[in-house]
């Protein structure tokens, strides 16, 4: 891989590895030397930027698909100057695996599902992020009885960093509050995309299983960030409003995507005949009119206990593990990790956020 030139008069966005310098900032360089930049102080929000020796520079270079740093070796305030070592590009040594889950309605279990879901690859010795991506609604939060008063709005300020708002939860999951500032995805400045960037690139190495909990329905945001995920999930029960909902998502996915390829979980099924007749019905009608071969990668019995955690606001597969809701969401999991990714260009969550800002742009 060629290593990235820097001339002088070169200007260059970059953020830091640290607690006190975590928003983007501006310099340009002032001189390349063969071990060195020579860079200008500049005034960020009216103050020098002072950043200390030793600090880790990443550099966010246009559309850089590597992480590219220097480290802070001095500064010279007299000569509003300060240098770092010559840029290197480091290669991510992992790529974190994006699943989003839809549904074609509200009520069909799809919050339930993503968390139980999260906690089952959790206990697969799996490393795993929620993010709550329902516009407005925090049900990941509420239902986990989580109450962290920052999300993705106040990163996209720079008020604070990802790391600031991602929130232990039961299970071993972490959570991250998306709330309003999920539709702020659709129209980013590039330095709120670069903060969120940034802050991705920093969760990237820290995350096995990116789980998306998506809004109901058909919404542009909806479709955007199902059709960028490198797995989809779309879950359904068995009734007919409920299985054509989820049909009428299906085709405007694969409207926007003709190779879209989604799992399909038949949910509250009185049992085995019952999810498989109900997914033999949508495979024919996706294999007819939308040219798709859906997967069925799982079913859940329509278990009473469910509804019953949900209103103590303690998820299933925690408090009753050997119920048959978490025993089969725990098949699930198991399931879905002996299969590969379907989208063979996966490059995990930085791709997906710059899928998501490119659909949008």
């Amino acid at each position: 891989m060629n290593e990235p030139q820097f001339v002088e008069g070169q200007k260059l966005n970059f953020t830091t590895n640290s607690e006190l310098y975590h928003d983007i900032y501006t310099t340009e360089i002032k001189k390349v030397y063969p071990d060195r930049l020579e860079l200008l102080i500049t005034l960020h929000k009216g103050y020098l930027l002072l950043i200390p020796i030793g600090t880790v520079i990443r550099w966010l270079l246009p559309d850089s698909k590597t992480v590219i740093t220097s480290e802070v070796i001095s500064r010279q305030p007299a000569q509003q100057s300060w240098c770092v070592t010559i840029p290197t590009v480091q290669k991510l040594k992992k790529r974190s695996r994006v699943i989003a889950i839809g549904s074609g309605k509200g009520g069909v279990g799809k919050t339930s599902l993503a968390i139980n879901l999260g906690m089952a690859l959790s206990s697969l010795g799996k490393r795993v992020i929620i993010l709550d991506a329902d516009i407005g609604m925090a049900n990941v939060e509420l239902l986990l009885k989580l109450n962290n008063p920052l999300n993705l709005t106040h990163v996209l300020k720079g008020e604070c960093t990802l790391k600031d708002i991602l929130t232990p939860g039961p299970g071993g999951i972490k959570v991250l509050p998306g709330s309003s500032g999920i539709s702020s995805l659709t129209n980013l400045s590039p330095i709120q995309f670069n903060r969120i960037i940034s802050g991705f690139a920093d969760l990237e190495s820290e995350c096995d299983i990116f789980l998306i909990d998506t809004g109901a329905g058909i919404s542009e945001v909806v479709l955007k960030f199902l059709e960028a995920a490198d797995d989809l999930l779309l879950i359904t029960t068995t009734e007919p409003h409920a299985m054509m909902d989820t049909y009428g998502l299906t085709k405007a996915l694969a409207y926007r995507n003709p190779n879209i390829s989604p799992y399909l979980i038949i949910n509250r099924c009185e049992n085995e005949a019952e999810a498989i007749k109900s997914f033999d019905t949508f495979k024919k009608a996706s294999a007819k009119y939308l040219k798709l071969q859906p997967d069925m990668i799982g079913w859940i019995y329509d278990d009473k206990k469910v509804t019953k955690s949900l209103k103590s606001q303690n998820p299933l597969f925690l408090s009753q593990p050997n119920s048959e809701y978490a025993v089969e969401v725990l098949n699930i999991a198991k399931c879905l990790l002996g299969k590969k990714v379907r989208n063979e260009r996966s490059s995990g969550i930085l791709s997906f956020i710059k899928k998501v800002k490119r659909n949008f742009g």
